[in-house]
């Protein structure tokens, strides 16, 4: 399968997976990363436009591949890309922005976390991706190409002063990824924080904080509580077709049940959660 081919088939949204054209993709490494960079580099200069296009499938696929093949030069392209202030960046990658975002970042940025850390404290990008790249330097440490205490000493910087306090979404993002890196340190500032009211209690709360606390240490920051690297862009997306496959039918409310996620059904972030929670979708089941 030549370049052109592959290309064409990953282009749009089909009620079937490229598998053969993925798997030509990967093969042929060194000759789709151009193109594979080019759709990026389009998709960050103009991400209305690609939002707007009725199943536009080849960013997507750029972003699995070039994280596969750890391709460094994605890097400033994927930060671009989702530095799009309001919600641009969901309409253009919707569940990718709480689901792999993350992974894709940690898989190409080479350790250059400035670009990262620049998303988080920047107001004017997305509450999502900047908890995204809050799990990203959590997965860094678990994939142990991150050492823990610098991280640990960001997040500090973040209860001091560079995270505003208007967002309580992003302080219980914060408090969420101190706990996965064992909070003992900033167990002071977690703990002033939930005092001043600033972290979502509905997204997590101080007894949260305590059960991570009494957690073994060395274990806790050895558990892989974050997926690993994407190495098969094949099996990470695959399941789309089987989504895309499945018919759209009316269905009955679903009864509460509690942390529940119900992706067959296209819910707003500021709508009720259909898992009956009560809560808003964005601080219940999307998380």
């Amino acid at each position: 399968m030549n370049i052109e081919d592959i290309k064409q088939q990953l282009e749009t949204m089909d009620r079937t997976f490229p598998e053969a054209a993925v798997r030509a993709a990967v093969e042929q490494r060194e000759a789709i990363t151009p193109v594979l960079l080019d759709c990026l580099r389009s998709a960050a200069d103009d991400p209305r436009k690609v939002a707007d296009t009725q199943g536009a499938m080849l960013h997507m696929y750029a972003l699995y591949l070039l994280a596969q093949f750890r391709e460094r030069a994605a890097y400033p392209l994927v930060v671009k890309l989702f530095s799009a202030p309001g919600d641009l960046c969901l309409d253009l990658a919707e569940d990718f922005v709480t689901e792999d975002l993350y992974r894709v970042l940690a898989s190409v940025c080479g350790g250059d976390l400035d670009p990262i850390k620049g998303m988080i404290e920047d107001r004017e990008v997305n509450e999502y991706v900047r908890s995204a790249c809050m799990r990203t330097l959590v997965a860094l440490v678990e994939w142990g190409e991150l050492e823990r205490e610098p991280v640990i000493e960001y997040f500090r910087s973040l209860f001091n002063g560079k995270l505003e306090r208007d967002s309580d979404f992003l302080w219980g993002a914060l408090v969420s990824a101190c706990c996965d890196l064992y909070p003992e340190e900033l167990l002071p500032e977690i703990e002033r924080a939930f005092a001043d009211g600033l972290v979502d209690t509905f997204f997590i709360q101080m007894d949260s904080v305590e059960r991570a606390m009494a957690e073994d240490k060395d274990q806790a920051t050895r558990s892989a509580k974050e997926k690993g690297p994407i190495e098969d862009t094949v099996s990470e997306m695959n399941w789309w077709a089987y989504i895309r496959d499945t018919p759209k039918v009316a269905k009955p409310a679903p009864t509460f049940v509690p942390h529940t996620p119900i992706q067959s059904v296209k819910v707003g972030r500021n709508d009720p959660c259909p898992c009956g929670s009560g809560k808003k979708y964005k601080k219940c089941c999307l998380q």
